[in-house]
């Protein structure tokens, strides 16, 4: 192996990526994480001849507790998840961290290994903070086991403090948690009809609002969500039949449909275009509707269609009312998980009925 031209380590590092570079934050609830990354340089016995590669070296790092020397007890690695955004608890809103400076001596190793270090309650009950240190073991030129740390009592100490906090949580608003907004966004939603059944004989100007749900906090956002029992559009989750005028010969109906219009891709915003479909109880089309979203960083959208329809009989279904709901796992940008339901009111109106 390549260590055995290794004389030594000349410099070592650990950081992360916040503005004091020794600091770091985090959220145990399992899907945030911090990056911290390694600088190591190696002194080679002869300098034609190359060190070890990086997975060597990466395979001869491990993260230890600056002030025990053993492993980590509250904090692990794994691969990078969707939740790194950094978190910085000084700050009123997010805001993007400078680039680490080269004055702190990054930039200018042999080597560079990048860690994602997060917590969860099974490994950290009580929310315990760590300070993390690096342990490079090896076997160098004159075939000697050599163990290199930067933990407390090392003559190169280098650590970054992890600051654990609990999961954050969400709530009504009145409660005592932050809170989630369900807001009207538009109440004249414009949305064009892009088709209709050869059934329908009878069809009037729709109305529609759009609604919004967002965390009420100028740092924190909603930045994915996914629904257990709910249908994006083009399908509504909440179906109800307001008024049903049917006879022996059509169906006649004044209905309201509730639908999720965005794809689950929410941090960032956006305008986008959404397709929405009246069905029939045997799912058979009967009018699609096209309208244009603009969806601010962090919003859930929700879509109310009203309309009056009358289809011949014989064909399609008739359409049925449905107690659905939406039940809705969102996260914010450092993965904290909020549990949100919507259900249909009177005349289908959608209404946040719970938080946690």
């Amino acid at each position: 192996m390549s260590w055995d031209n290794v004389k030594g380590v000349s410099a070592a590092q650990i950081w992360t990526d916040n503005p004091d570079i020794t600091q770091a934050y985090l959220f145990a609830n399992g899907n945030h994480q911090v990056k911290l990354t390694v600088g190591l340089s190696l002194s080679l016995a002869n300098a034609t001849q190359p060190g070890p590669t990086e997975d060597e070296v990466k395979a001869a790092l491990s993260l230890i507790d600056f002030d025990t020397g053993a492993g980590l007890s509250h904090l692990k690695t794994d691969d990078k998840g969707s939740y790194s955004y950094v978190y910085l608890p000084t700050m009123a809103r997010e805001v993007n961290p400078p680039p680490v400076s080269d004055a702190n001596n990054t930039g200018a190793y042999q080597y560079e290994v990048d860690y994602y270090i997060s917590s969860d309650s099974t490994i950290n009950a009580d929310y315990a903070s760590e300070k993390v240190a690096l342990l490079l073991s090896y076997t160098d030129v004159n075939n000697k086991e050599i163990e290199y740390y930067t933990a407390s009592g090392s003559k190169s100490q280098s650590y970054v403090a992890v600051t654990v906090y609990s999961p954050k949580r969400y709530g009504m608003v009145g409660s005592t948690m932050t809170p989630v907004i369900f807001e009207i966004l538009n109440d004249q939603l414009k949305i064009d009809q892009t088709q209709v059944s050869g059934w329908v004989n009878h069809l009037y100007e729709p109305s529609a609002i759009l609604y919004g749900i967002r965390i009420d906090d100028s740092y924190f956002r909603f930045s994915q969500f996914k629904v257990s029992n709910t249908a994006l559009a083009p399908n509504a989750f909440i179906q109800h039949i307001i008024t049903n005028f049917s006879d022996n010969n059509d169906y006649s109906y004044v209905f309201a449909h509730n639908f999720l219009p965005q794809e689950n891709k929410l941090y960032f915003g956006g305008d986008y275009d959404a397709t929405m479909n009246i069905m029939s109880s045997d799912s058979w089309v009967l009018v699609g509707y096209k309208s244009k979203f603009t969806q601010q960083p962090g919003q859930i959208l929700i879509g109310r269609i009203y309309n009056e329809l009358i289809y011949a009989m014989g064909g399609p279904g008739p359409i049925a009312s449905s107690n659905n709901s939406a039940r809705i796992t969102a996260y914010d940008q450092f993965g904290n998980a909020v549990y949100i339901a919507v259900d249909g009111q009177g005349d289908g109106y959608p209404a946040l009925t719970s938080v946690s």
